[in-house]
């Protein structure tokens, strides 16, 4: 059930914080591993900004929970949690085991796919629709990065043919 404004929402939206920064340190390790191929560094790095990015948005959206902003959490605490732990997991898994740049490219589509419920605009029911558009407007300048993920996969994937 949908959390509404009170106990647990600042736990939520701290721990989505956490998923995009994760998400981050992911793409970060990814553009450390493949350095040497310019134009995957650039992608990388570009995706891991755009994790911090969302990641601000959350934390901007904690600190105006108070100014009646928010009307509702469309988000589980637990699934929340269970989100952070999986990308722990998965950064864990990477560093133990490098993937190549064709795997992680698809390790990283799977990854935004898995959590696209996380976006803001289906996290949080805003209580005006100004503030929607506000946070929507800060979110279209880095929205297509699963789309460059993808296309650098089918890039990569014809490279190999």
């Amino acid at each position: 059930m949908p959390d509404s404004i009170g106990l647990g929402t600042q736990d939520i939206l701290d721990v989505c914080q956490s998923v995009e920064m994760a998400c981050a340190e992911l793409y970060h390790y990814f553009a450390e591993l493949f350095k040497e191929d310019r134009e995957t560094f650039r992608l990388w790095l570009k995706t891991a900004l755009e994790e911090e990015n969302h990641s601000r948005q959350y934390a901007l959206i904690a600190k105006l929970r108070s100014k009646n902003v928010i009307e509702s959490i469309q988000l589980e605490l637990l699934d929340a949690e269970i989100a952070l732990l999986y990308v722990r997991s998965l950064i864990d898994r990477v560093k133990q085991h490098p993937p190549g740049q064709l795997e992680a490219l698809r390790i990283a589509i799977d990854l935004e796919q898995k959590l696209d419920g996380f976006l803001v605009e289906k996290v949080v029911l805003f209580s005006d629709p100004s503030h929607e558009r506000s946070f929507k407007a800060i979110d279209n300048s880095d929205s297509r990065h699963v789309e460059a993920l993808q296309e650098a996969y089918q890039r990569k994937l014809a490279q190999l043919r």
